[in-house]
This record gives structure tokens, C-alpha cells and sequence, in this order.
């Protein structure tokens, strides 16, 4: 395909930038490297921007040189070389001449499965990699292969966008055949309509990829927490063990119980943040119809929910006011709508205020004349930026990732008010007034129940 020999577009080069910086950071190396092949040689197309990396990008190499990269290619499978300097097979191989002695990579192939290079991981001392590393290393590739589906449908397009135009001017040029060229025109315009919906479609499972290192960084925290608790207490056993042969005084007894819970402590608490993380992405995929449908008075149930956020209200220092009189009755899903209420508040807690400041949290409700009750809930923060307020009910959408944020919260309250509660949900801020989030829903929920509207899965 003519795509093989085409420069890469800048966007696709940045994108694989980043995820290789991240990538690199993941796996703690000096390396991280997108090869591309060419005739007779090997490129460096993407080169991490980390510290120690010997490679800079658009450097090239001989091939049949003994390379890592060739076998890779060669066999179009996964290749870890844990220290090529106790490997008789790799030791002389020309990386080893800058001392990357380790390595981990798998190849890259074009759409036709054509070998276009590969992606891997280099460093300079010696390295096993846990599977998870690997699998890791797997979806990236899966991402970047996905890119190389965008970049044809991209050429596809554009040649659609030329047939289109030219099926245009020959409309205009020969009037006599008027009927051929609209018959040329509607089939050149469903053409692009297919490909355009296939792009986006395409689009989407590429950004997928692009927040798997993201996800990874995320869970990486309290694994990376847990293990190191895990490698205190092995030590530290050991060394108690040995020293009950000599004896122990009870001060020393203390001291290890100590350690002990100390360590169960950490263990607990990265397991527990670990395992909400995994609820939470769970929780973006699962369709749960709701349940426990009945009569209740929206003012009650949304106290309901302030008097269970009270102990989290006062650690944070900031009040919610509730202005909505009693009186609404609704006919619908309550526990659905104190989970979607109690997540509102707690964003607002946590994305409002800036650092030491405190400020405040506003629910009210009105009803209208079509069967609906509008209930906003509203703060006097810093409000959302113009750019991000069409991209809050994204899933994974965050700006804090790193930094204890999943993005799962708001996209999460989305399917709760479309899907469960029947009802639509929507953001704004402006003019220095914070953010204010409305759900509409019926003060009667329909008997059944119908999907979520359109909302797209990454933008």
C-alpha cells in the first residue's frame, strides 16, 4: 500500500511522543523507542525524552547487524533479554556497545501485516520483567497498530473528498449528463458518509489506547505501595526470625508488632484503593437496570444524602446548602438519585476550591409544566475551563490523573441520570460563578426502561 512509504503526519508522531515518554516512565528505563523499518536499515522514528537515553530520533543503523530489533521483526514476536552480557547469543550485539544490555519488544505491523518496526524498551542494567509489564507493552502496540488503521482511512478520505469534487465539476461541465453525475455524486458522498463514520469509530478505540498508560499509572500507585509494604515485612520477618535464635527482649517484640501493623496498615489501605479503582472502571462498562423504584419526597432524599456526607463536608471545611422545600413528590428511583446527588457534591468538593480555600455548595429543585423537576447543584469556586466543559462526561476524563482522579465520577453520574433515572444531565460555567451541573428528570419515571442517549466514549 502506498501508505508504507508516506511521511507519518505530525499529530500520530506527537501522540507516539507522549505515550512513548510515559511508557518509559512506566517501565523506569532510559529508552523507550518506535523503530520504523526502511530499506536496509532501521530508524529511530520516536525516542523518549528520558535521562540516559543514548538514541536520538531519526538516527539510523545497518540491518543484519544483529540488532535486537531484526529478530524481533524477523519472527514477529516478543523479545525480553534480560542481560545480554550473560546471554553468549546477544553479547556482542551493537547495543550492547552503548551499554543497553536489556531488552523488551514486540513488533509493529501496518494494516496488510506488513512489519513496519517495532516498539520497545532498553536499559542499562539487567531487567526481568513482571508479565504485566508485557501485557502492558502488548496494548500499546495495539494502540499505535490502530493508529495505522486511522492514517489509511485518513488517505481513503482525502482521495473520497478528490473523487467528490471532481464528480462535482464534471456536473458542471457536462449538463447533458446531468443524471449520470448526480448518480456519480450520491455514491461518492455515501462513500465519504462510511468512511467518516468508520474514522470516528476509529478514533475512539485509538484515544482508548492513548489512556492506557494513564490507567496503568493509576493502579500502579497502590500496587507500587503495597509491594514495597509486602518487601518490608518479608525483610523484616527474616531478620526477627534470625534473631529468635539469639533471643529477643521485649522491646524488640514491640518494635517488630509495631512494624507489623504498620505494614498491614499500607497493605490495607493500597488494597482498598486499588480495589475502587477496578469498581470504578467496572462500574463505566456494567448496564445495571435500576431497581427499587417508589413514591418519595426529593427534599428529604437529598437531606438524606447531606447527612451521610457530613463527616466528609466537615474534613473539607466547605457547607452545602439545600434550598429545596418539601413538597416534590417524585415516583422514582431514590437510591440512584442519592448516588448521582452524593457525587455531584463530593466533585464539587474536590474541584472547586482551591488548595485552603473553602467555599459553597447550593442544591436546589423547581418543577415545570411537562411532568419534569430540574435540580441543580451549583458551588462558588473557580468554575470549569471553556475546554473542558464539553469533555466532564467523558469516561477517564481528568484533571487530576496522577493525583488520586480517575475521571470515572461524572461519566458514571451520566449513565445513572440517562439510562436509570430516564432523565438528561448538563454543565455550565461562566462569568467567575463556579460550575453548575442541572439533572432534568420526569417527576414519574417511564415503566420501561430505555439506553442511555448518544454519548461518545472518548472524544
Amino acid at each position: 500500500m502506498t501508505l508504507h512509504a508516506s511521511a507519518i503526519p505530525e499529530s500520530f508522531l506527537a501522540k507516539w511522543q507522549n505515550t512513548t515518554d510515559v511508557m518509559a516512565g512506566i517501565f523506569d528505563v532510559p529508552a523507550g523507542l518506535i523503530m520504523r523499518v526502511l530499506p536496509e536499515q532501521i530508524e529511530v522514528l520516536v525516542s523518549s525524552h528520558s535521562e540516559g537515553n543514548p538514541y536520538e530520533h531519526e538516527e539510523k543503523a545497518k540491518l543484519n547487524t544483529g540488532l535486537y530489533c531484526e529478530t524481533v521483526m524477523a519472527t514477529r514476536g516478543l523479545l525480553h533479554v534480560p542481560d545480554a552480557l550473560e546471554d553468549e547469543e546477544w553479547r556482542h550485539n551493537p547495543d550492547v556497545a552503548l551499554n543497553m544490555i536489556s531488552y523488551l519488544g514486540v513488533p509493529l505491523l501496518w494494516p496488510d501485516n506488513e512489519v513496519f518496526g517495532t516498539i520497545c524498551v532498553l536499559d542499562s542494567k539487567k531487567r526481568n520483567y513482571h508479565q504485566k509489564y508485557v501485557e502492558l507493552l502488548w496494548e500499546i502496540k495495539k494502540s499505535i497498530e490502530r493508529d495505522f488503521v486511522l492514517m489509511q482511512q485518513q488517505e481513503q478520505l482525502v482521495a473520497s473528498n478528490t473523487e467528490l469534487r471532481h464528480a462535482v465539476r464534471q456536473q458542471e461541465a457536462f449538463s447533458l449528463k446531468l443524471a449520470q453525475s448526480n448518480q456519480d455524486l450520491h455514491a461518492a458522498l455515501m462513500r465519504l458518509t462510511s468512511l467518516q463514520e468508520e474514522l470516528l469509530r476509529t478514533e475512539k478505540l485509538s484515544a482508548l489506547g492513548s489512556v492506557v498508560a494513564g490507567i496503568s499509572h493509576e493502579l500502579n500507585t497502590p500496587i507500587g505501595n503495597g509491594l514495597l509494604a509486602a518487601s518490608t515485612l518479608q525483610s523484616r520477618a527474616a531478620e526477627f526470625a534470625l534473631e529468635m535464635e539469639r533471643g529477643l527482649t521485649r522491646s524488640r517484640m514491640r518494635e517488630f508488632a509495631g512494624t507489623v501493623e504498620q505494614g498491614a496498615g499500607i497493605l490495607m489501605r493500597s488494597l482498598d484503593h486499588a480495589a475502587k479503582l477496578v469498581g470504578s472502571f467496572k462500574e463505566v462498562v456494567d448496564e445495571q437496570a435500576a431497581d427499587g423504584r417508589q413514591r418519595f419526597d426529593l427534599g428529604e432524599a437529598v437531606r438524606d444524602v447531606l447527612a451521610g456526607l457530613d463527616a466528609v463536608l466537615d474534613d473539607s471545611g466547605n457547607r452545602v446548602v439545600c434550598t429545596i422545600p418539601e413538597g416534590i413528590q417524585m415516583d422514582s428511583y431514590p437510591d440512584q438519585l442519592r448516588q448521582v446527588l452524593a457525587q455531584l457534591i463530593a466533585n464539587a468538593v474536590q474541584h472547586a476550591f482551591l488548595p485552603g480555600l473553602s467555599g459553597t455548595v447550593t442544591i436546589a429543585a423547581k418543577r415545570d409544566g411537562d411532568g419534569q423537576v430540574a435540580i441543580t447543584v451549583s458551588d462558588d469556586g473557580i468554575g470549569i475551563p471553556p475546554d473542558n466543559l464539553a469533555r466532564v462526561f467523558d469516561p477517564f476524563f481528568t484533571t487530576r490523573m496522577g493525583k488520586g482522579g480517575s475521571g470515572l465520577g461524572l461519566h458514571i453520574v451520566y449513565k445513572l441520570v440517562t439510562a436509570s433515572l430516564h432523565g438528561k444531565i448538563e454543565a455550565g460555567s461562566g462569568g467567575g460563578a463556579g460550575a453548575c451541573f442541572t439533572v432534568t428528570l420526569p417527576v414519574s419515571a417511564p415503566a420501561a426502561l430505555r439506553k442511555p442517549q448518544a454519548q461518545p466514549l472518548l472524544s
